[in-house]
């Protein structure tokens, strides 16, 4: 980065003072061309000039003046390209030994420490290499990431650090399209999953990232309606199939003390708190209700977002979000929820869960979360996923579509494009990417204390890895691995992943209705694009938010002179600029799909 500074500052230093032309560029002789910072595949950045002969003759003293200050610029560069020396992925970086030396960075959660995962020296034998990690926590993540991209220096190898997005945005980075051949195993998970592929591979067909999956268990929503069938059976309730049915249900939770101790301690609905966007858990995935199949893991769905019929509109200004949000205002209007429900910290709703203090008694009787261990270890059974309760009568009710969200993340692994032991590194990401013993290890822990290898394609998993405690120390990666499971592979002992499947098949019907109204892992705006989705999402999230909690909190939205002020309120701010974009993507999403 040195060189390249004192390059550019040496290229601007040589402009005329009358014109404000490089005399570079004015020289009759020599036109030069400056390479700036580069992608994979080009001439390093670093120290790289060339001049191609043109016959013309200077004809003034003013133009020779200013060749001859060109001509001790070129000098002054040729001095700083001797002493940058050639392409870094010639340089040697070596440990004591002479082995080639990778440096890889981790961003960890607060209890994994590299150092204590043993597994990791199966990696350096299978890349011949010695790897020098370095860790970063989420917290730290969040303050130093741009900084090192403004600096242009990564790691040799980030795992779990940068989206597509970011490589598009700067420059430093491999394109690892090109080197697909070296890493058998991700070709061979490209070719299983052809949708891990194309959900990193950019408009212009490159590849900065590698994907991680985690494997069939985990290819489910995150998003799951939850109610106390015990509760249900006790009072000879059936599972709601409307929003009538299900306020006489609450009503039932509320007044009939179903969970016998005697008091008036009971939540019908648990309502998660409304933030500043649209995230887990959110409230407004009742949208499912109306019909409006939601993606709140992760897409453009969080940003109002939502596909009918191939096309693409926002539901922040739908009649679907209007009937949702005065269906939300009257689960606090009749005490169905707890009045501080939209502002209350989401610690309480978590304790809510869980019922009273010691974890015996059951207090909530519907809520919206993951998989039922959520409820306490005493109380899960009591809980069972059921379907979105349709919004009336001959409405079809939809479902969450987060299911490839929940088993493909698109950040985990990059490359820097200067990083030294190319070879090294390539052997060392095809080891990761195994997908049997190396990615294994990775997500679960090493043979032996943790997990046992059965046979070719079976492992079980020690229970005591899903027991792990918030202050006990991984023995793995776990679900920030940089590898795959492929499809054919059988984990046993993972008692979280099948609870979460079991929820999950619930809705598959719903979802099998959806068709291709949603948005698919594959959507990759280009750069360009995806600043101008997020400006304006950021703009419309910040008017429609606070409004959308005013409704829930205090009602109004049944007034038609109310709503349609907040619709004509968005309608400006970008709504329909980022449909028409979605809309583009969407499409080239499907593209790559059926490709």
């Amino acid at each position: 980065m040195i060189c390249q500074t004192l390059i550019y500052a040496l290229y601007w230093l040589a402009l005329t003072p009358r014109r404000g032309e490089p005399i570079i560029e004015l020289l009759s002789g020599t036109v030069f061309f400056l390479f700036l910072p580069r992608r994979a595949g080009t001439q390093s950045h670093r120290c790289a000039m060339n001049a191609h002969k043109k016959g013309n003759k200077m004809s003034n003293k003013g133009v020779a003046k200013k060749a001859m200050a060109a001509i001790a610029a070129v000098g002054a560069m040729s001095m700083i390209l001797a002493g940058c020396g050639s392409d870094s992925a010639d340089k040697k970086q070596v440990d004591k030994d002479g082995k080639p030396l990778v440096k890889v960075m981790f961003q960890n959660a607060t209890n994994q420490d590299v150092k204590t995962m043993t597994w990791t020296k199966d990696l350096e034998k299978a890349c011949g290499c010695t790897i020098e990690w370095s860790q970063v926590s989420d917290a730290q993540w969040t303050q130093q990431k741009s900084a090192t991209l403004s600096a242009g220096n990564p790691a040799d190898v980030t795992i779990r650090g940068y989206h597509p997005a970011d490589a598009q945005k700067y420059q430093f980075f491999e394109d690892l399209s090109d080197d697909l051949d070296k890493m058998p195993n991700v070709e061979a998970f490209f070719k299983e999953q052809p949708m891990a592929k194309g959900m990193v591979t950019t408009p212009d067909g490159k590849i900065y990232t590698l994907p991680r999956y985690s494997g069939k268990n985990y290819k489910t929503s995150g998003q799951h309606l939850f109610i106390n069938k015990t509760w249900l059976d006790k009072l000879g309730l059936q599972v709601p199939k409307t929003w009538d049915e299900l306020f006489k249900v609450m009503d039932a939770f509320k007044t009939q003390d179903p969970n016998g101790n005697g008091q008036a301690d009971e939540i019908p609905y648990a309502m998660r708190n409304m933030g500043s966007d649209i995230g887990w858990w959110s409230p407004l995935l009742f949208l499912n209700s109306t019909g409006i199949s939601t993606q709140f893991n992760n897409s453009p769905s969080r940003f109002g977002a939502y596909v009918e019929n191939g096309k693409v509109k926002n539901y922040l200004v739908s009649d679907q979000l209007r009937e949702t949000v005065e269906f939300l205002h009257t689960m606090i209007e009749k005490g169905y929820s707890p009045k501080d429900s939209l502002t209350q910290d989401s610690s309480k709703y978590y304790a809510s869960l869980t019922g009273s203090s010691d974890g015996k008694t059951a207090t909530v009787g519907l809520a919206i979360t993951n998989e039922p261990n959520a409820f306490g270890a005493d109380l899960r059974d009591q809980y069972e996923a059921i379907e979105w309760p349709a919004s009336a009568d001959g409405v079809t009710a939809a479902a969450d579509h987060s299911q490839d969200e929940g088993a493909f993340e698109d950040y985990g692994v990059a490359v820097s494009a200067d990083a030294p032991n190319k070879d090294a590194i390539y052997k060392l990401i095809n080891a990761m990417y195994d997908g049997k013993d190396n990615s294994i290890q990775q997500r679960f822990g090493a043979f032996g204390e943790w997990v046992t290898k059965d046979g070719d394609n079976t492992y079980t998993v020690n229970s005591k890895f899903f027991n792990l405690g918030a202050n006990d120390k991984s023995p793995a990666f776990a679900d920030r691995f940089a590898g795959w499971i492929p499809d054919s592979v059988t984990i046993n002992g993972d008692e979280a992943a099948a609870r979460l499947k079991k929820a999950d098949d619930v809705y598959a019907k719903a979802l099998e209705a959806v068709g291709k109204d949603y948005f698919p892992i594959t959507l990759l705006p280009s750069d360009a694009d995806s600043t101008t989705l997020s400006n304006n999402s950021a703009t419309y999230l910040t008017a429609a938010m606070p409004q959308i909690a005013k409704f829930i909190q205090n009602g109004g939205a049944d007034d038609d002179a109310t709503w349609d002020a907040y619709v004509k309120g968005l309608q400006p701010l970008g709504l329909d600029e980022n449909n028409q974009l979605w809309q583009k993507w969407y499409e080239d999403a499907w593209k790559k799909i059926d490709e």
